[in-house]
């Protein structure tokens, strides 16, 4: 009845537009589909998550990757950055693809069609 599907919203116009914002940091906070989200590159790929920790909520702004982990700034919990699990909890993290026009993250929902 239900089925999950995937709705495109473009954030960038390339993946240099995200490295020139981003600098030297490895985060930035990036308002996406009306929420902000934080950007994160580890090891040249980019990865955008809740800048909410699911441990205490606390914000993810000055956390750090390690091992392929974000690491919360706050309470050292790690999350892994391609699947947002760590610590016995989850990170919602959202999928980017790349297109001809720009650089796109994906939001699920639920549609009954």
């Amino acid at each position: 009845m239900f089925s999950m599907k995937i709705r495109w919203v473009k954030f960038a116009d390339s993946f240099a537009e995200l490295r020139e914002k981003l600098g030297e940091r490895t985060t930035l906070l990036m308002p996406v589909n009306g929420q902000s989200l934080l950007l994160v590159q580890d090891l040249g790929k980019f990865y955008l998550v809740q800048n909410k920790c699911p441990h205490q909520g606390a914000k993810l702004e000055g956390a750090h990757c390690e091992d392929g982990h974000l690491v919360c700034p706050w309470h050292r919990y790690g999350f892994d950055l391609k699947t947002g699990r760590g610590a016995g909890l989850y990170l919602e993290n959202y999928p980017i693809e790349e297109r001809a026009d720009g650089i796109y993250a994906g939001f699920e929902y639920f549609s009954l069609f």
